[in-house]
């Protein structure tokens, strides 16, 4: 059994919100994924520290409550917020319009998340029986938890390609991850990813509209 420092606990709780105590780890982990996502519509460099600090959170999170895969993501994450971090600071990232994958690509991308969660879900299934001393409790929702980490890898990586699908990925993530949220009884991040899940709506909107305004560019 792996023990934490107290406030790295989920039963450090600060405060209730109609009658659901609210951990520390939880509150940090919502608040700074909120500022993080504001801060990058609004491109702000210190999305990227936020964001480090955000993955930190929500790895102690997740493992203690058994989303091991969305655990793993947040190395992820942690490694892309730094990427980010440097590039914005050098800032040499090119603007690229927006572009669209395709169907046959998309297929491709379809069957890769779909291998992935698969994948993914058998390897946490095994994680007690490989580290019995470290995952001492069997994965939640192993499946759904894998999809949620490899389509929003995936995600990610195509929103950093300005590709218009990213947005429709991240729907699907934010509309899985608010269930198995509300499932594991962490209604706090649940809002969090409601919230999410407006602005992948947004993202969807604008991109999409941005995307046919500069194809009837072309075209003129």
């Amino acid at each position: 059994m792996v023990d934490f420092p107290f406030y790295f606990s989920i039963k450090f709780q600060i405060f209730s919100v109609f009658g659901y105590s609210i951990s520390l780890l939880e509150f940090l982990g919502t608040t700074s994924g909120l500022a993080c996502v504001y801060l990058a519509s609004r491109n702000h460099i210190l999305t990227w520290p936020i964001g480090i600090f955000n993955s930190i959170c929500f790895f102690f999170l997740f493992f203690q409550i058994q989303l091991y895969s969305d655990m793993l993501l947040q190395l992820y994450f942690f490694g892309s917020s730094i990427y980010g971090w440097w590039v914005w600071t050098k800032k040499s990232g090119k603007f690229v319009k927006i572009q669209s994958l395709g169907w046959k690509k998309n297929t491709v991308w379809f069957f890769i998340i779909l291998v992935s969660t698969y994948l993914l879900g058998n390897f946490t299934l095994y994680l007690p029986s490989l580290l019995p001393d470290i995952f001492t409790m069997p994965p939640s929702f192993p499946y759904w938890d894998g999809f949620t980490t490899t389509a929003s890898i995936v995600a990610n990586f195509l929103l950093a390609r300005r590709i218009l699908e990213s947005w429709f990925l991240w729907v699907a993530v934010d509309v899985v991850c608010i269930v198995l949220y509300y499932l594991k009884d962490i209604p706090f991040v649940t809002a969090e990813y409601i919230i999410f899940l407006l602005i992948a709506f947004y993202g969807c909107y604008h991109w999409f509209k941005e995307y046919k305004e500069s194809e009837s560019f072309v075209i003129e």
